[in-house]
């Protein structure tokens, strides 16, 4: 896993996520208190959370389209230094009048964020190739994230706690400049199949909705995908009502303080690290669509486990089971799309799974509201736990056979 480094281009967009996604972790962690803070309204908390998935759906396969014309490194680079203005925004606010304004740079943030995403799942082949590299680095990430889901949460608590809702805020924007600045020493020469539309007008946009269209269409075309997408919708709908369902569950059914939720966090967290070399060893040995089917069944056992288990003490032994499988399925699921889609139209396919996904926990939030408040939250939790199940079965429509890899595979930089 760890071979990936030897390639400085790679060691370079790694360095970025790290940064970026520990200053993220900070924010995510920070706003909803501080929202609640100032206003005293749950529903004003709530709605920061939701806010980052507004764009997600207005300009998901768009912003594929758009990644896909364009240098893929730029469009990381000017997404980096936009969002760092964006997110500066919420320094001014500091009265519940102003709350509007954090609402306003969520918005923006993630607006930006669906562009530099798409660029970066489409980067990494060109960056590392399809083979096990590809496999290697994408664990590698997944090794970064699980590492700041461990410290980034407690982190957050004490720079919140200890230095305030600014300090916060300056850290995450800083971390955006530090990752436009590892990225800003790429070498990368993009492929000819990126390129930059000439026509104007209504022939521009034509050829964009047309774009589009293509990106759906390599999804709706391939029996591969087409299973991967629809499973991971149904799973984004279940793990979206979860984490609605996560503060009543912990409050009404735990009796548990919020700095229990942290430790829980960080259980989780623990797990998800297991989960990468787990992951290596079980695609060594199984194909991809054994280890999907299987990592989303044992997800469904262990979230049954879970939340029918009131028990603080067997709630942290359960959150670090939920962790490894996981990642497993992120990984491989993340693997399989890198490797078998055209890097043509890699952009797009990635950008609307990102807008299913997005749809998809949308719905979740929203159905996990009402059906908390209706069936009670521990019932909730479990139809979420048949509908990871559901999930699992959906992905044994993967056809058994593995797919060829797209011709035109990247060369790897070895310096």
């Amino acid at each position: 896993m760890f071979s990936v480094l030897r390639i400085r281009n790679y060691r370079l967009l790694a360095s970025g996520q790290l940064l970026s996604s520990l200053g993220d972790w900070f924010l995510l962690l920070a706003v909803p208190y501080y929202v609640l803070e100032l206003t005293g309204s749950a529903m004003a908390s709530g709605f920061s959370l939701a806010a980052g998935t507004v764009p997600a759906l207005v300009l998901g396969p768009l912003a594929g389209a758009l990644v896909d014309r364009w240098n893929r490194l730029h469009v990381m680079i000017a997404a980096d230094l936009m969002r760092m203005v964006a997110v500066s925004l919420m320094l001014w606010v500091d009265r519940p009048d102003e709350v509007w304004l954090i609402y306003v740079a969520l918005v923006l943030e993630s607006a930006l964020s669906q562009l530099f995403y798409p660029a970066s799942s489409a980067l990494l082949p060109q960056l590392v190739g399809r083979e096990g590299d590809l496999h290697s680095a994408n664990s590698l990430s997944a090794l970064i994230v699980g590492s700041i889901r461990l410290v980034g949460g407690p982190l957050g608590g004490i720079v919140y706690g200890s230095l305030g809702f600014t300090a916060v805020v300056a850290i995450d924007a800083l971390s955006y400049a530090c990752s436009a600045l590892c990225l800003a020493m790429v070498r990368y020469q993009p492929p000819t199949t990126e390129r930059q539309n000439t026509e104007a007008g209504h022939g521009q946009v034509r050829r964009l909705v047309a774009e589009v269209r293509e990106g759906v269409a390599q999804i709706r075309h391939s029996p591969w995908l087409t299973a991967l997408a629809a499973a991971s919708a149904l799973f984004a709908v279940a793990t979206s009502a979860m984490n609605v369902g996560l503060i009543p569950y912990m409050d009404r059914v735990l009796h548990a303080s919020p700095q229990i939720l942290g430790l829980l966090f960080g259980a989780f967290g623990a797990g998800f690290l297991l989960g990468v070399p787990l992951n290596r060893a079980l695609t060594r040995k199984l194909s991809d669509r054994t280890v999907l089917v299987g990592s989303l069944a044992a997800l469904a056992v262990a979230f049954a486990a879970t939340f029918n288990t009131p028990v603080i003490g067997w709630s942290a032994v359960l959150f670090f089971t939920i962790g490894a499988p996981m990642v497993c399925f992120g990984i491989t699921s993340g693997t399989f799309v890198a490797r078998h889609t055209p890097d043509a139209v890699l952009g797009r396919v990635t950008a609307t799974n990102g807008f299913l996904q997005a749809a998809a926990s949308l719905l979740g939030m929203l159905g996990g509201s009402l059906l908390s408040e209706a069936l009670g939250v521990v019932t909730m939790m479990n139809l979420c736990c048949v509908t990871v199940a559901l999930a699992a079965a959906t992905m044994l429509f993967m056809p058994r056979r593995q797919p060829p890899v797209p011709e035109g595979v990247p060369l790897k930089e070895a310096a």
